[in-house]
Formats: structure tokens, C-alpha cells, sequence
């Protein structure tokens, strides 16, 4: 293809410049003032301080940014660049013939390492709440075997198949945020934006496992694009409400329709949230008239400092898509318990059941349950670099009222995954 050789040139340059980069900065302890930064999911569940906090020092590619005196323009103007690489492996105790472990997305291939994800995400965050006009965004791109089957209509869905090649380019954001000065503040978000709906997300560290989770894999979109209005009424209750092209729709669309998307946000205190998402409109290709619905609410509480859980409930029905022609419904519950024991080891379970009534979703109509149980391992959580590596290895069973497992022959499923995460 023409576009390789300079891309290659390109590369070539940019690591060039890394090197140089690197070259000028020194690693460094980190000071024990400085307090280690934790996963998304783990951060949002630390026990919240009278005391002002020291300054995080900065991550791995914005501190390479710094030495090559760069990191601190793109800071007083509010952008920064960050991102992680995720590789993994996963073992089915039951060998399928066809090496494939039904009903998972991102880890359907048994006795494989996979180079997952690798994210590099440049963000502009603006805040509504200031009262004043500002424009941001963001884009995230993602290289790897997660990439495949990620991809939205249109928008690098021209690979073979999600496996073929292994590792594929998606990006999976790309919009523009506008901060409006009305009232309290009024967020406007245009692009292609993660869904509203749900728990789990398909990025690795905002995750608490390395595999995702029955209701993650087949309730509803991964993403949407179109255009989101949030306004927050007051510290306790935000909404937000727009329009988008459909499920995993980009530049092309499979119909020509529009969804309704909706989120109501209620914080009831510090340790306690709940949010409704709905989206609602024709998603079947070349058909205006049916709709799919998804409605989702998701809770989570921290009963103290080191336990917390989140609860996630899902009711889903499109018209005309079972596969006796009528409506199809799927929905299900999942709860996700996480318990700190300490700064290096972090225990996580999680418990799901999945109905696909009407076979739309899996492809074969029945329940869907599986229960999952493993540990985040951050090996070195104060040292300067050490602290933005997590190893989570897990325990997963799948067990279903149809033999789908293990090559079509068996009702139940016993895997062990572990992956690991760098962020930087």
C-alpha cells in the first residue's frame, strides 16, 4: 500500500525522538510524599482525605514529554497524552477442538498470548461547571487483538475479520467536548463517544478483570455517534440526553434512523451513586421501523474504606428479531464486589445471569450464567515507574442450559486468564 512507507518513515522518526527523549531524563524513586497512583478502578474506590494531597508525580509518557520540554505547554493548556499496553493469556481447562471459548469477545481464543490493547489517548478535559465557554476533546486510538472486534460501521471495519489480521487499528473515541455557560453549566459532546450503558468498558484499565462480562459482551453498543447534552441540576443529580447514529454505527449507517440516547446520574452521598441509561431506535440494516431498546442501571456503594460493590441490572427488546420473526428480549444481572487487602493486592468477583430469549444476541436461545473471582497485583505500587504496572490473573466459570460450550458439546466452562496492564 502506498501509505507504508511513510508511515514506516514516520514511525522510524518518532522513536528517534523517543529515544533522544529518553535519553535526557533520568528515572527517579518516588518520593514517599507522593502517593502512587491506582487503576481507574481501584482509584475510584480509595477512601477520600481531610488532607491536601501532594502533587502526582507525572505518568511515564508525559515524563518523557517533559524532558524533551514539551510536557509542560500541553499542561498549562490542559492537554494531556497518556494511555497503556495490555498483553494477555487465557487457558480453557476443556481444550475445544476449535481452540474457541464460546460466548467471550476479547478472549474467545483458548491457549493463546495476545497483545490486547495497546491505547494512546490525547485528552482536553473541559468543566461545565466553571460557567464559562471552553472547547476540548478527545481521541484514543487502540492497536492490538481487542481492536477487531471493536470497530464501528465504517470506521477501519475493512480488515478480514476480527481475527484476521490478529492485531488491527480502531479508533474507538474521537469527539469535541464545548463547556456553555447556561445556568449551572451545559457539556456538548459531538463524535464517537463510548456507550452510556453499562459497567464494564472495553478499555482494559477501567476494568476490574481481564475478561469482560456476559452483560458487557452482549447487552448493548460499545460505542455511538452522534451528538450529548449533559447539564447537572445540582451536586446530586446530572442528565444527559442526545441523539446518535445507532449501536457501533461511525461514518456509515446501517439504516437511516436515529437512536435516542438518555442517562440520569443521582449521587445520593460520597459513597453511594446510581445511574439509568436508556437508548432507544431502529438498528436492524435497511429497516426504519423496528426498534431495539436498551434500558440500564447501574449502583454502586462503598461500605468502607477497602470494600465496595457495584450492581448492574439490563432489559433489552427489539421488534421482529427472535428467531421465530417476533420480538426478541435479552437482559440479565451482574454484581461486582472488590475488596483492597492491601496496596499490592486488590480481590475481585464478579456473578452474572444472562437471559437471550429469542436467540438475537449469542445466537442460541437459553440462560447464561458465569461467575468470575481474581486478584490485582500491583508488584511495586511506590516505586517511581513499578507503580503503574497490574497483574490480575482470574478464575472463571461459564454454565448455560444449552450445550454450547467447549465445541457445541457441553453446558459448562472452567477458564484461567491473567493479563497484564502497564499504563503510561
Amino acid at each position: 500500500m502506498r501509505w507504508r512507507p511513510v508511515a514506516d518513515s514516520l514511525a522510524a522518526a518518532a522513536l528517534l525522538a523517543i529515544a533522544r527523549c529518553a535519553a535526557a531524563s533520568t528515572p527517579t524513586v518516588l518520593p514517599s510524599t507522593e502517593v502512587a497512583e491506582q487503576p481507574r478502578y481501584l482509584a475510584d474506590s480509595a477512601p477520600e482525605t481531610t488532607q491536601e494531597a501532594a502533587p502526582k508525580p507525572r505518568k511515564p509518557l508525559m515524563a518523557l514529554l517533559n524532558a524533551c520540554g514539551i510536557a509542560q505547554s500541553l499542561e498549562r493548556n490542559n492537554i494531556s497524552i497518556f494511555g497503556h499496553i495490555e498483553g494477555s493469556y487465557t487457558h480453557n481447562f476443556d481444550s475445544p477442538k476449535d481452540k474457541l471459548n464460546f460466548g467471550r469477545i476479547f478472549d474467545d481464543k483458548d491457549k493463546a498470548a495476545l497483545l490486547n490493547q495497546v491505547d494512546l489517548t490525547v485528552e482536553r478535559a473541559v468543566d461545565p461547571a466553571k460557567k464559562q465557554f471552553d472547547v476540548g476533546g478527545r481521541i484514543e486510538w487502540i492497536f492490538g487483538a481487542d481492536a477487531g472486534s471493536m470497530h464501528a460501521n465504517g470506521l477501519f471495519d475493512w480488515y478480514d475479520g476480527p481475527r484476521d489480521p490478529e492485531n488491527q487499528f480502531d479508533l474507538y473515541q474521537a469527539y469535541l467536548d464545548f463547556a456553555i455557560p447556561v445556568g449551572n453549566g451545559l457539556l456538548v459532546r459531538a463524535g464517537k463517544f463510548a456507550s452510556l450503558s453499562g459497567y464494564e468498558s472495553p478499555t482494559a484499565t477501567e476494568n476490574p478483570f481481564y475478561s469482560h462480562g456476559l452483560l458487557h459482551n452482549w447487552m448493548g453498543p460499545y460505542t455511538q455517534t452522534g451528538v450529548l447534552g449533559t447539564y447537572a441540576i445540582n451536586d446530586a443529580w446530572a442528565f444527559t440526553a442526545g441523539i446518535s447514529r445507532g449501536w457501533d454505527q461511525a461514518t456509515e449507517d446501517n439504516n437511516g434512523a436515529i437512536d435516542f440516547v438518555g442517562q440520569a446520574e443521582w449521587t445520593v452521598s460520597e459513597k453511594t451513586s446510581v445511574s439509568f441509561s436508556m437508548t432507544t431506535g431502529p438498528e436492524a440494516t435497511g429497516n426504519n421501523e423496528d426498534y431495539r431498546t436498551l434500558l440500564n442501571v447501574v449502583v454502586s456503594h462503598e461500605f468502607t474504606d477497602k470494600l465496595s460493590m457495584a450492581f448492574e441490572g439490563d432489559f433489552a427488546w427489539e421488534a421482529d428479531a427472535a428467531d421465530d420473526g417476533g420480538t426478541a428480549y435479552w437482559y440479565g444481572l451482574g454484581g461486582y464486589p472488590s475488596y483492597i487487602l492491601n496496596s499490592h493486592l486488590t480481590l475481585n468477583g464478579r456473578l452474572e445471569w444472562f437471559r437471550d430469549d429469542g436467540g438475537s444476541r449469542i445466537g442460541v436461545s437459553g440462560n447464561y450464567y458465569e461467575a468470575t473471582i481474581g486478584v490485582a497485583i500491583s508488584p511495586l505500587p511506590n516505586d517511581r515507574w513499578g507503580q503503574y504496572l497490574v497483574i490480575r490473573p482470574e478464575l472463571r466459570a461459564d454454565l448455560a442450559d444449552q450445550d454450547v460450550f467447549n465445541d457445541g458439546s457441553d453446558q459448562r466452562m472452567f477458564t484461567l486468564g491473567i493479563d497484564m496492564i502497564y499504563s503510561f
